[in-house]
């Protein structure tokens, strides 16, 4: 299951961009610590001694700035973080109102203490955000039934890919399979069983292709298969290993029992020269219309 969910957020950040981890700025960090010891500097070069309370909160007001900056990329650890930088400051006053009964020292150390308290309420709530976001763009992009990518998905990942290998000029391969007799299926079974089989077939897909790969429902009992950098003996081969999986094994039942096992047909597509992405689908849907006519249960390629 876990691989599974590695494969679908290689695929999904392929679009959106880099994991949150990696899509830090460069010197980050170096910013971040900047950011931290401005306040404490300007307190000593620019306030004497003494209670200057207010221009004191004021001056460390400015940390709020890397607390958005933390919680905005890395939600609640950043609130975490963005308190950490602060507990130092807290305690040093925390001490001092203990040691010296100083109402300068408890004032900043109250002030402190409810600054951490803040960063951790916005690392929560950011964090809370950030996971309602990703949740919300899953459920955009995924189609209920199969757990795959949907049709609107799979079209914009195969124009990036397109994009990139004709920057790159590395090969590409498009597969499109399609179940055979799904609808006799569907008529001898009924229809719950034929989401089972449509299920069983996702998983036997995702099962066999690569991280790397994207795996998506093209419609009704149709799938399809993007292979970055697979030339058209690799993807041959690749659907051979999906073929004989699907045509071996049994779709179970309620009871206990099992269906026959479906079989499905393959027309496999590699890129050429100033291809459009809409050309690469339309060629592999020729290439799987002739395995179809051909007497179906085939891998077909141009």
């Amino acid at each position: 299951m876990k691989e599974k969910r590695f494969r679908k957020d290689n695929a999904m950040t392929a679009v959106r961009g880099k994991p949150v981890h990696s899509q830090l700025p460069y010197g980050f960090w170096q910013i971040i610590i900047t950011m931290y010891l401005i306040p404490p500097l300007v307190d000593r070069q620019t306030l004497s001694p003494g209670y200057n309370l207010l221009e004191r909160m004021g001056i460390y007001a400015f940390w709020i700035l890397p607390l958005v900056l933390l919680c905005y990329h890395l939600g609640l650890r950043g609130g975490l973080v963005a308190a950490l930088g602060v507990a130092p400051f807290f305690f040093w006053h925390l001490w001092g109102a203990m040691q010296l009964h100083a109402e300068y020292f408890s004032v900043l150390a109250v002030y402190f203490s409810l600054f951490m308290l803040f960063a951790v309420a916005v690392g929560v709530i950011t964090g809370r955000l950030k996971r309602q976001a990703d949740s919300f763009w899953r459920d955009a992009v995924t189609d209920e039934l199969s757990g795959l990518f949907n049709h609107r998905f799979f079209h914009h990942c195969l124009e990036k890919e397109v994009d990139r290998v004709r920057r790159y000029q590395f090969s590409l391969a498009l597969v499109i399979i399609d179940l055979d007799n799904f609808k006799k299926y569907n008529d001898t079974w009924g229809h719950p069983q034929g989401d089972k089989a449509l299920a069983c077939a996702a998983r036997i897909l995702q099962d066999t292709v690569r991280a790397s790969d994207t795996v998506a429902r093209y419609g009704g009992e149709e799938f399809a298969i993007i292979l970055p950098q697979t030339t058209l003996v690799q993807a041959k081969q690749l659907c051979e290993r999906i073929r004989e999986a699907i045509e071996s094994t049994p779709i179970p039942l309620q009871k206990g029992e099992k269906t026959e096992p479906l079989t499905a047909s393959f027309g496999v597509a590699v890129y050429e020269q100033d291809m459009t992405a809409l050309q690469l689908v339309e060629e592999a849907d020729r290439i799987l219309y002739f395995a179809k006519r051909s007497g179906k249960n085939l891998v077909t390629c141009k």
